[in-house]
């Protein structure tokens, strides 16, 4: 009889599955499943701060996609596990491992949003806060979820926000002296509480400015911006509680535009115009003049599907903080085009309403479940 394999030490094993790649986070949890020894190692919480600090930057596990009834999760890479689906709540926005929700009378965008709750949720640990109603009245609106430390930079990276405080930052527009004015108000969970509505100052010029679009923000820094009706974007400077308006670049309309991340961590515009898919970036001359300048133009003619151009329908929708990754869709499908190969991959194909947000995250097993194919709790 042969002698038994020799058993590696705990921190041979750690190291190797320190190196799985994040975004297969299944392999992960079965490497879980093998014995009690693994599945101690990966559920343990120093674990996960090591296999964040070594992969640096969260993976992106997926789409929350509305749909008339909810918010439907669709897997970016087959391996992720399954995270449930909300009915009758839909996303407002997904950032720092967390989702925001509300009901807001299904998806409608003019409906006042202080008449029911907002819930932030975990996917990864099913973990969900309902907030504190807020009173008043409040129409095209949108907000934006972070992790707390976005202000001072004490969680410069974001690699394990998970049980972390956090907080919302709720934008609209709201009436008075039969004026539309913007407002805004902010939650956070140490304190469990609503600040007191603030108008912005300096508002816009053009009444019909001031509405706020329901697509994803974008956090550069310690500043968040919103796209708004027309041709404008709302920059939160969220430490010092300062607003500014910013010009979109030329010939860009909101709609056929969005806000992301540049590969250099700054403000950029993705704008399909003409069958081309044209990159702008916030810059600042040698005299500190701050403007745009058009960093690229991408032909789609041979990138897409034949017949998707034809259609008519192609719309950017999203691109993910930090990620050179831009989501496209049709009345029926969504694309995500990876602006460093230039590769296109169609994800999703079905009924969605057009409005997605990217949920990235690490998924460790002590977060979800350590075993195969066991589902998260429906929502």
């Amino acid at each position: 009889m042969p002698p038994p394999l020799p058993v590696l030490p705990d921190e041979l094993v750690e190291e190797v599955l320190l190196r799985i790649p994040p975004n297969d986070p299944a392999t992960l949890v079965r490497a879980a499943a093998v014995c009690k020894c693994w599945r101690r190692l990966v559920s343990d919480a120093g674990f996960r701060r090591r296999f964040a600090e070594l992969h640096r930057t969260p993976p992106l596990l997926g789409l929350f996609c509305q749909t008339y009834s909810g918010s439907t999760f669709v897997p970016t890479t087959p391996s992720c596990p399954p995270l449930a689906d909300r009915t009758n709540l839909f996303v407002v926005d997904a950032r720092h491992g967390r989702v925001l929700l509300h009901s807001n009378k299904r998806y409608n965008w003019n409906a006042n949003p202080l008449e029911s709750a907002f819930v932030v949720w975990d996917p990864i640990t099913d973990e969900q806060k309902e907030l504190p109603l807020l009173s008043g009245s409040l129409t095209a609106w949108s907000a934006a979820v972070l992790c707390s430390g976005s202000l001072d930079g004490s969680c410069l990276h974001h690699l394990d926000c998970h049980g972390q405080p956090f907080l919302v930052f709720l934008v609209g527009t709201t009436k008075s002296s039969n004026k539309h004015i913007l407002v805004y108000y902010v939650y956070s969970s140490e304190n469990d509480s609503w600040s007191a509505p603030t108008t912005i100052q300096h508002q816009p010029q053009d009444p019909h400015n001031n509405y706020v679009l329901w697509i994803p923000s974008v956090l550069v820094g310690n500043d968040l911006y919103f796209m708004l009706w027309r041709k404008s974007i709302l920059k939160c400077n969220l430490s010092r509680r300062e607003m500014s308006f910013l010009e979109l670049p030329p010939s860009c309309f909101p709609g056929d535009c969005i806000l992301m991340t540049t590969m250099a961590s700054g403000l950029g515009v993705a704008c399909l115009m003409h069958r081309r898919l044209k990159l702008w970036s916030r810059v600042v001359d040698p005299h500190g003049y701050e403007g745009w300048a058009q960093s690229r133009v991408i032909e789609l003619d041979t990138l897409l599907p034949v017949g998707v151009l034809d259609a008519k329908s192609l719309i950017v929708v999203a691109s993910p903080d930090g990620v050179a990754v831009i989501f496209m869709c049709t009345s029926r499908e969504v694309f995500a085009f990876d602006l460093k190969s230039t590769k296109i991959t169609r994800i999703y194909r079905g009924n969605q309403n057009r409005v997605i947000f990217p949920y990235m995250s690490f998924y460790t097993a002590a977060l979800g479940r350590a075993s195969i194919g066991e589902k998260q709790r429906a929502g």
